[in-house]
């Protein structure tokens, strides 16, 4: 049984809480946030409680030993275990990092897949001191960052030894990082490629003779419906057609220039002019239909 195992590694000023909601919405696994394990350790009272509240109260990271087992817990229940999921917010330490790759492949399981969201710090400090609310000094900004800095560099080459790193350009928009996201984690050997935006796309559509574009979203529920048909058109029809996504939130301007109705929408292009457009979810039979039209 495959699962999806993803550990996001997000700076201040990255939204690495909404991102790892997004990416867990598109392999459809729980979403872990040590935080959240944290706040319900501590409403639940106990030995845990105990522990971790001194530390938390102090703004110190809580010891790896209380960490780790609070994210072994979440892990092994059902839905973690049967469907995969999102942890973020933790590791914090490579002692905790080693912890959980030593104990989930001791459990059979491959070891996840860490999406690291690098950024400037300029950039993050643009952003942080842009929130609402956002009171804090620049020199305590920077502050901010440094520590994290400090705290994920060690990480990161701890998993970079380990051939588990991935790392994304958060320098780009939200949207573009979402977008980015949405492909890792995908056979590419099998599954539809990503089309990165509209310039792309252009290229595409005036070179190709003959193009299927899926305009879809990371968190539209019907577009995962839809997805693994993509995938099987582009594994089917991959010697004759180009089969290709575009991320709908990062290329908005396709609603108006394709007079799109919504997403999913499979637009079929034949020699730079659009033929048809297969708008909701369809069958396979469907789908596979409009490429023999598109092949005539």
């Amino acid at each position: 049984m495959e699962t999806k195992q993803f550990i996001l590694l997000a700076p201040p000023g990255t939204r690495g809480a909404e991102h790892a909601a997004t990416l867990a919405k598109r392999w459809a696994v729980p979403q872990v946030s040590m935080s959240e394990l944290l706040q319900q350790a501590i409403a639940n009272g106990g030995e845990i409680a105990a522990a971790v509240r001194p530390d938390l109260a102090a703004g110190d990271p809580v010891p790896d030993e209380v960490a780790l087992k609070l994210v072994k817990r979440r892990l092994e229940q059902p839905d973690a275990v049967l469907k995969g999921w999102v942890l973020e917010g933790f590791p914090r330490s490579v002692a905790q990092a080693q912890g959980l790759n030593d104990w989930w492949t001791k459990m059979g399981r491959p070891v996840p897949t860490v999406i690291y969201l690098k950024a400037m710090t300029g950039i993050l400090m643009n952003r942080l001191a842009a929130e609402p609310g956002q009171t804090a000094t620049t020199p305590a900004l920077k502050r901010c960052l440094e520590h994290y800095q400090a705290e994920v560099l060690p990480l990161t080459e701890y998993y970079q030894q380990q051939e588990q790193l991935t790392k994304i350009n958060a320098n780009l928009s939200f949207a573009e990082v979402a977008r980015d996201l949405a492909g890792i984690g995908q056979p590419q050997s099998e599954a539809a490629p990503l089309i990165a935006d509209e310039a792309e796309l252009d290229t595409l559509i005036y070179g190709e003779s003959c193009l299927v574009v899926d305009c879809m979203a990371p968190w539209c529920g019907s577009c995962q419906q839809v997805s693994p048909l993509i995938d099987q058109l582009a594994a089917e029809y991959r010697d004759r057609v180009n089969v290709m996504k575009i991320d709908f939130d990062a290329n908005r301007q396709l609603s108006k220039r394709f007079g799109l109705q919504g997403i999913p929408a499979v637009l079929y292009f034949k020699h730079g002019q659009l033929q048809t457009t297969l708008t909701g979810v369809k069958s396979y039979a469907e789908y596979s239909h409009a490429i023999a039209n598109l092949l005539q």
